[in-house]
């Protein structure tokens, strides 16, 4: 699962694809809650056989996304993103909502 910073807009993903891609990707996430499908402007490079994804998107916080990036019908990669404020080593699900004394 990768971990976004709701307060960015612009990202970037670092990932091992399953084939190195020649062509156009198409970047497509898939909101679990609202159960919305959007297509995602991007840009990529390849360096060293990773996957280097660029794209502008607003999250909310504690958003849960599935994605896929595509070539031409063909999957190069799946995966999950989480959106929080939260640093990733920091994480706390409960985090604000039970207060000890």
């Amino acid at each position: 699962m990768i971990v976004v910073d709701t307060l960015e807009t612009s990202h970037t993903l670092q990932l091992i694809p399953r084939y190195i891609p020649e062509l156009a990707l198409t970047f497509v996430v898939y909101n679990e809650t609202t159960q919305e499908s959007s297509t995602i402007i991007n840009t990529y490079q390849i360096v060293d056989g990773v996957l280097k994804l660029s794209f502008d998107y607003t999250f909310a916080e504690d958003d849960k996304l599935q994605f896929k990036i595509e070539e031409i019908g063909e999957i190069v990669f799946r995966g999950k993103i989480f959106a929080t404020t939260q640093t990733p080593q920091d994480y706390k699900l409960t985090n604000g909502l039970y207060y000890y004394e």
